[in-house]
């Protein structure tokens, strides 16, 4: 038998699907919402830290967009 598949949830921070046991759900101003632990750790780092884990997220953020419109071109073919 196959492993059945782990909760996810998505991170608003990060943009990823994560397993619910490596987020936490936050009250904004908007309602609830679920927040990964490596950004809320990262949020207690120093200015410096913050801004390195910021920019980390955003490059991951664009290779991922970057190969979903490669693999769209390719598709249109």
């Amino acid at each position: 038998m196959s492993q059945p598949m782990p909760q996810t949830a998505y991170c608003y921070h990060c943009g990823k699907h994560q397993p619910i046991e490596e987020m936490r759900q936050l009250v904004t101003k908007t309602g609830k919402r679920w927040r990964c632990l490596k950004s809320i750790e990262a949020t207690k780092q120093d200015r410096k830290a913050r801004e390195a884990f910021g920019r980390g997220v955003t490059e991951l953020n664009k290779a991922e967009a970057q190969a979903k419109l490669r693999i769209l071109k390719v598709t249109q073919l």
